[in-house]
């Protein structure tokens, strides 16, 4: 009785440093779109500005890097993270103006999925 109560002890402390470290696997993440533009130099009524693109894109809480993900040709994309305040950065190779320098915070809701829609600057003017 006494080692069943022992490892049941110890299997709840686990389990509570596991949530507690980030151990497992996150049930909430983020899904959305991501657009560039503008597009063209003169945005006119009836024409996108703002297109979907393809890119690499890395997802860090604060200094440190958390995820990564890849935005199809239509810009959806879909990224597992637990709940918290991140930055999503384009890759360097990503079609818009200093990448790195436009990241976008987000935050991820405590429960499903974040629905949320990351617009990057091209630099056309």
């Amino acid at each position: 009785m006494t080692y069943l109560r022992g490892l049941l002890t110890a299997s709840v402390v686990f389990a509570l440093a596991a949530c507690a470290t980030g151990l497992g696997t996150p049930t909430t993440g983020l899904t959305g779109t991501v657009t560039r533009g503008p597009i063209t130099p003169v945005c006119m009524i009836d024409v996108p500005c703002y297109a979907p693109f393809s890119a690499n894109f890395t997802v860090k809480r604060g200094s440190s890097t958390v995820a990564s993900f890849h935005s199809d040709d239509q810009g959806q994309f879909t990224v597992m993270l637990f709940p918290g305040t991140y930055s999503i950065i384009p890759a360097s190779d990503a079609p818009v103006m200093m990448a790195s320098s436009q990241g976008k915070t987000v935050t991820v809701n405590p429960t499903g999925m974040t629905t949320v829609q990351l617009e990057f600057d091209t630099g056309i003017r």
